[in-house]
């Protein structure tokens, strides 16, 4: 999981499109100060649950969108053990 803190995240494009600072972002999240938007934005941190949904409430698009290469990485994951589950006795699901 590690290696897929440092992929890329598209906060920072949001949060503008939006037309937010950080301050204000921060704020709407009840936070005191900038400092974990930014780390968020710059992936030296991945937000909690909690957190993540309320981005997804406050940029107004799926935490997915947020998230894409971590999203992407997940589910290739969880679609390759399905595969091997199907191929012992399960059948397919989609």
């Amino acid at each position: 999981m590690k290696a897929i803190k440092q992929n890329h995240n598209n906060l920072v494009l949001y949060r503008r499109r939006m037309g937010f600072s950080q301050k204000q972002v921060s704020h709407l999240l009840g936070q005191c100060d900038s400092s974990m938007v930014s780390h968020y934005e710059h992936s030296r941190a991945m937000p909690p649950l909690a957190v993540a949904l309320s981005l997804e409430i406050i940029y107004r698009v799926p935490v997915a969108f947020l998230f894409p290469s971590l999203y992407d990485h997940l589910k290739l994951s969880i679609r390759s053990e399905e595969e091997s589950l199907a191929g012992k006795g399960q059948r397919p699901l989609f």
